[in-house]
Order: C-alpha cells, then structure tokens, then sequence
C-alpha cells in the first residue's frame, strides 16, 4: 500500500494534507479527556498499522507522516455535528475545523524503545520532523 491522499483538495490551491494539518488547531471540545484518545491496532498477519486519533499532536503528526496512508478525518460540521469524510474531500481553501484522523503506517515504521523518552507527550510517538518535513 502506499500513502495516498497527499495532493490536493476539493478546491485546487494548497495540499489536503497541510489543509488538514492546518484545520486540527483543537480537539473536540465535546470530548471528555478520556475519549481523546489514539489507537493502533495490527495482525500478526497484517504489514500496517491502523490508527485513529483524536489527539492534535498525534493526529497532526500522522497527516504529515511520508509513510502515512489516510483514510478519513473528522471534522466538525455545524455546532453539534462530527462527520467523518475522505481527506480528498476537504475544502482545502477554507476547510472546517479537523478533530480526528483515522489512517495506516506500515508497521516497519514503528518501534517500541527500551528506554523511557524525555518527553511523555503522546505526540512524540510520532516524531517532530515530520512536521518541518509537509510542503506548504
């Protein structure tokens, strides 16, 4: 599988996935901390790694991911409404807020370290270069 959805958007202009890393500013204030949560969830027989965020850092972090594949983000649509749509399907001149993104990486992208990270923020899982790394 390779990343899919990294060009542009509905409207033409700026990529979908800066569009979207630009939109996921908070988290869903609906959310109670323990449903602000990341997953990742694999097979032994699978050769990617699904995963859901409804983290900012973490999400952020996956949509710049190279390796990344992205399936969906969600968004909020109105005042009480969350829809989840293809990230090809995002306004990219004025999108809505993003507060979730659902996506694979290949499995050969993570490691569980022996040693403890300085830093115990969930987005560091992801590493910050990939960040510096999104085309504007």
């Amino acid at each position: 599988m390779t990343p899919s959805n990294s060009g542009e958007g509905v409207e033409s202009g700026r990529g979908a996935r800066a569009a979207a890393i630009e939109a996921f500013r908070r988290e869903d204030p609906r959310l109670t901390p323990p449903e602000k949560e990341t997953t990742l969830r694999f097979a032994r027989d699978e050769d990617h790694v699904a995963v859901y965020t409804a983290e900012r850092g973490v999400g952020r972090r996956l949509l710049a991911h190279p390796e990344a594949s992205i399936d969906a983000v969600t968004v909020i649509a109105g005042e009480r409404a969350r829809a989840a749509i293809a990230l090809d399907e995002l306004d990219t001149e004025d999108p809505p807020p993003v507060v979730g993104v659902r996506g694979e990486l290949p499995v050969g992208v993570l490691t569980v370290s022996r040693d403890r990270r300085e830093d115990d923020a969930h987005a560091e899982v992801i590493t910050r270069r990939v960040l510096e790394e999104v085309p504007r």
